[in-house]
């Protein structure tokens, strides 16, 4: 009798044990679960210069931790609405690196729109110099189709290069519109032509060069300048000047190009509103050797946006900094409908529900017309 008891005894303690056990082991696992992110927040990733990762296997296990770590977060219920890449997927229009590139992209992509701007890297180079704008396999690697499903405007149908891309953050719209490397003059008159037809709606520009490495907008050793041939070009000065300063409906700029790993910035356009500038590049080193996102989140209940840079092996925070930089993106109130904005206008001048200047139609005139202004153009 006595042994019985003794064994029923131990079965008891076993099972009571391998039961804790076992209990342990699933809160680990449930701790490791969680995501560092905010489960009511929304979230932009964005991918800086990546040609020095897509180069070779090796590297490309870097950019490949990054993108799996976004599908993690997903998949842990993170509202991720895109991600967003900056340009210089290639070292120079190397077609292994494209693939290099694809393979490691297109899963993800399936879960999330992926958006890039095309770099100067991205164009098939003659010694120094870019001859053809057409000559990038840029459209046959960009083009994720539920990426395509989001554009709503192309420049030239069919390519990414110029596109407008619907997107929106806690129900409201903030569009991306994604401008080409040095862009033409005369996408820069479609690009005025969709934002003030759509005055309503804020809209995210993403194009390559644009920020110096400390942060202002670049005026010195452009590339645009001193690489593109057989094409007519618009300079960062030149962009701000007749569509970011002009347009309060740009709500900021994301660009790459430079060697810092970051820079933030604001250029005050002409209703008097600081325009937020955000460079990321990860080509450099000691960035390139690692798995290095920036992470745009913007809380709910909250009219201003959060930037951060964390490493997606170690889940640390750049600089142990949760916030590098934060800016306003929401105004009050949303626009609800043109005839609301219409109603408040005048002969010549549009207003919002805030009484804001929006635009004039002689100004829209001079700019579609562009006054005659002659622009670069290398031979």
């Amino acid at each position: 009798m006595k042994k019985i008891v003794l064994l029923l005894a131990f079965l008891y303690v076993s099972v009571y044990l391998f039961s804790c056990e076992k209990g342990d082991e699933e809160t680990k696992k449930e701790a490791k679960a969680k995501s560092i992110l905010n489960p009511t927040s929304e979230y932009i990733a964005v991918f800086g210069d990546i040609q020095g990762q897509t180069v070779n296997l090796d590297k490309l296990s870097l950019y490949q931790q990054s993108v799996d770590w976004i599908e993690k977060q997903l998949d842990l219920g993170i509202k991720i609405d895109a991600v967003l890449q900056v340009g210089d997927i290639t070292g120079a229009n190397i077609v292994g690196q494209w693939k290099n590139f694809y393979s490691a992209t297109y899963r993800l992509a399936k879960k999330v729109p992926f958006f890039a701007a095309i770099g100067d890297h991205d164009y098939t180079w003659t010694g120094q110099y870019i001859d053809d704008r057409y000559d990038t396999c840029f459209n046959d690697y960009v083009n994720f189709p539920l990426s395509v499903s989001r554009v709503v405007d192309f420049y030239e149908e069919g390519r990414m290069e110029n596109v407008v891309v619907e997107n929106y953050i806690h129900g409201q719209p903030y569009y991306f519109i994604i401008l080409e490397f040095g862009p033409r003059p005369e996408v820069i008159d479609w690009a005025i032509s969709y934002v003030f037809d759509h005055y309503w709606i804020d809209f995210i520009l993403l194009t390559h060069e644009y920020l110096e490495s400390g942060g202002g907008i670049r005026t010195n050793n452009l590339k645009c300048v001193t690489r593109l041939r057989n094409s007519y070009y618009t300079t960062p000065t030149e962009v701000f000047d007749e569509l970011i300063s002009v347009y309060d409906n740009i709500l900021c700029v994301l660009c790459g190009h430079v060697g810092s790993l970051y820079s933030f910035s604001y250029d005050r356009n002409e209703h008097g509103r600081d325009v937020p500038e955000i460079q990321h590049n990860i080509q450099e080193e000691p960035y390139n050797s690692d798995s290095w996102l920036m992470l745009w989140e913007f809380p709910l209940d909250s009219d201003s946006a959060n930037v951060f840079i964390i490493n997606t092996k170690t889940e640390k925070y750049f600089n142990n900094k949760k916030v590098l930089f934060r800016f306003k993106y929401a105004k009050e109130p949303p626009i609800t409908s043109i005839k609301e904005v219409r109603s408040k206008a005048n002969s010549d001048v549009e207003y919002s529900l805030t009484g804001q200047r929006l635009f004039s139609d002689k100004l829209k005139n001079q700019l579609l017309i562009r006054g005659g202004k002659k622009y670069a153009y290398r031979k």
